[in-house]
């Protein structure tokens, strides 16, 4: 969302961010107001499993249809929307612009009169993982006095839609009003240095391996997928997230360097393919740069963006129960043999680069929501 917030700026316009208290200081570095609002996504996480055992005992392809109506409804909405309504009627929006799980916006700006836009953080959310976020937020809705919306009123005004229209496998039917943006990372501007194993000369294919910043702390994965690529004649760069000691993963070959957090802009034009857990963030910042994948969905929105890159022929897939060192490295070594991988990911690459660019949607907001 950072970069069409800066889109906003540069037209001059206004910005405000309400925004949990963890993420608050690395908005602010950015030059944006921040107002914490809304509580932790770990404290919530432990709240949701107590509150909703019964979802830990659904298979893990299923537990996104369950978890998410809990999770970022009746958990997290109704401290947003506490948090968020004073802010809001404080500052005044002519527009507020939320992340498709963060369902108190529309209820805040329901109550000011003012039209809500849903920013997608990946492929559009199934219309029955949706509903029930709908029915987990309708008490907040009616504790407000307002009758509640269809699919948690996120679809009311305008959705903006960050997926490649050809990776787009769910029906769009119910989404009334939509707008394509092109996906961009967040480039802070912040550098770290590259080990000597990126930027040597060598025939040996650079391989980024992650599991993100939300599940990558099941060790014993990280280690069998690394175990399943190493062996093979690639470098490979292992990141762990921040709260990941790298040494947990032990000794490693020279052709592997492993490390807590690297930027994927610093790393990902260095590589020839990425193994993930197939979060939207990951998958789009690879496909961006015409890179096959070999996913390994764990939760979320991963399985349908694994199963969207498998469809795309960008990449291959591996799901929980399958995943062993034999399985990746054979997996791996068919992306990385088959150039039809690489071709499909760079149509997608070029795809997205024509799609509508951060300053383009801010002037088609601005044009019709009535600003300048």
């Amino acid at each position: 969302m950072v970069p069409l917030a800066r889109a906003f700026v540069d037209r001059g316009d206004e910005v405000a961010w309400a925004a949990t208290a963890g993420v608050a200081p690395r908005l602010e570095r950015e030059g944006f107001t921040v107002h914490p609002a809304g509580q932790s996504s770990e404290t919530s996480f432990g709240e949701a499993m107590r509150r909703f055992p019964e979802i830990q005992d659904l298979p893990p392809a299923e537990r996104p249809n369950a978890f998410f109506p809990q999770f970022f409804g009746a958990v997290l909405a109704p401290a947003m929307v506490a948090d968020l309504l004073p802010v809001a009627r404080a500052f005044e929006p002519e527009v507020l612009v939320c992340d498709q799980a963060e369902l108190g916006g529309p209820i805040a700006a329901a109550l000011l009169g003012v039209p809500n836009v849903t920013h997608s953080f990946g492929g559009l959310i199934p219309a029955v993982r949706m509903a029930g976020a709908a029915r987990a937020v309708a008490p907040i809705w009616e504790a407000h006095g307002l009758d509640p919306r269809p699919y948690a009123g996120t679809y009311d005004h305008l959705y903006l839609d960050i997926y490649p229209p050809s990776m787009q496998a769910a029906d769009v039917s119910h989404v009334p009003f939509s707008q394509h943006l092109r996906p961009e990372t967040f480039v802070t501007g912040e550098e770290v240095p590259l080990p000597p194993l990126v930027t040597e000369s060598t025939p040996a294919p650079l391989v980024y391996v992650t599991f993100g910043t939300a599940f990558n702390s099941n060790p014993e994965l990280v280690s069998t997928v690394l175990a399943g690529v190493r062996d093979l004649p690639v470098r490979v760069v292992l990141t762990v997230g921040p709260s990941v000691d790298p040494d947990a993963v032990g000794p490693q070959p020279a052709n592997v360097h492993v490390a807590r957090y690297i930027p994927q802009t610093q790393l990902l034009p260095y590589c020839q393919a990425v193994v993930s857990h197939a979060g939207s963030g990951t998958l789009l910042a690879a496909l961006a740069r015409g890179l096959p994948q070999l996913c390994l969905p764990q939760g979320a929105d991963q399985f349908a963006n694994a199963d969207a890159c498998v469809a795309a022929a960008a990449g291959r897939a591996l799901h929980p129960g399958t995943v062993t060192v034999e399985s990746v490295r054979a997996e791996m070594e068919l992306v990385l043999a088959d150039a039809a991988y690489r071709a499909a990911a760079e149509r997608i690459a070029a795809e997205i680069l024509a799609m509508p660019s951060p300053a383009e949607v801010a002037d088609v907001m601005a044009t019709r929501f009535g600003g300048d």
